[in-house]
């Protein structure tokens, strides 16, 4: 079994390390075959990252303590993670449409705090019935 410091340090030797080459052989690939499309970029990205993942428990480079299967497959996980954050998960439409629409949401509940403009109106206001 693997204790919990272990596998603190392989993700912290891991991640960098997998995004480094994520964004680096992702530049090689989209330069060779010269892509422009940016969801093909954002697609390969992800492929390579995954693969990364993938590669670092073959290499012994990340371990889970867990069967291996479940080591590839958390690696792969982890690759995943890791190609969403050096690819920029939200330069997509889509998922900037769901952050914007929980934005929207979160900012119909709450109140502006005091001392913005909305809320100066409202106190200037108040004031003067008062």
């Amino acid at each position: 079994m693997v204790s919990v410091t272990d596998l603190i340090k392989d993700l912290t030797v891991a991640i960098p390390s997998i995004a480094a080459a994520t964004m680096a052989v992702t530049s090689a690939i989209n330069g060779v075959c010269k892509i422009e499309n940016a969801n093909a970029k954002h697609i390969i990205s992800w492929v390579v990252a995954v693969i990364g993942g993938v590669v670092f428990v073959l290499f012994n480079g990340l371990t889970f303590g867990l069967q291996p299967w479940m080591d590839y497959l958390l690696g792969a996980l982890c690759g995943l993670c890791v190609g969403a954050m050096s690819n920029g998960i939200f330069d997509w439409p889509a998922v900037k449409k769901v952050f914007d629409a929980l934005t929207a949401i979160c900012t119909l509940t709450s109140k502006p705090p005091l001392g913005t403009p909305e809320n100066t109106a409202e106190e200037t206001a108040e004031e003067t019935q008062a």
